[in-house]
């Protein structure tokens, strides 16, 4: 099984909704159009809903997303809001991929419950810097 991906422009940001099932090649796979989206509409801001079925991806492939795509994420100035809307999903290899990625200088925040204002509020707010 694959993926769906639907990326909107919703003014100052991407609004990207994902599902589909949690593998490593998938994973890579929609963060690689989202960076193309990212280019396409010259917006750095990204707001990822991700609903992926089957167990979180393992600390080896989160550490392989990240480092896949850190840098040019870095050179785009990205600033990333994410929520997993999996509930069956291990909150701490969410914390982990977040503090993992502000390692690597990516500005991300990890929401563990769904509220869309809260996460546009973050999202267009230039003041705050997570890593």
């Amino acid at each position: 099984m694959g993926y769906s991906l639907n990326i909107e422009q919703r003014g100052e940001y991407l609004h990207a909704t994902v599902s589909g099932e949690c593998t490593l090649v998938n994973v890579l796979s929609y963060f690689e159009e989202i960076y193309g989206a990212c280019i396409l509409y010259r917006c750095s801001n990204v707001l990822i809903e991700e609903n992926l079925l089957g167990p979180n991806l393992d600390t080896f492939d989160i550490f392989v997303v990240i480092t896949k795509n850190y840098q040019r994420l870095k050179n785009i100035n990205v600033r990333l809001a994410y929520v997993d809307l999996n509930a069956k999903h291990d909150i701490e290899r969410l914390k982990f991929s977040e503090n993992l990625a502000h390692i690597r200088g990516i500005n991300v925040k990890v929401f563990y419950e769904y509220n869309l204002q809260k996460m546009i509020a973050w999202l267009l707010d230039k003041e705050t810097i997570l890593y």
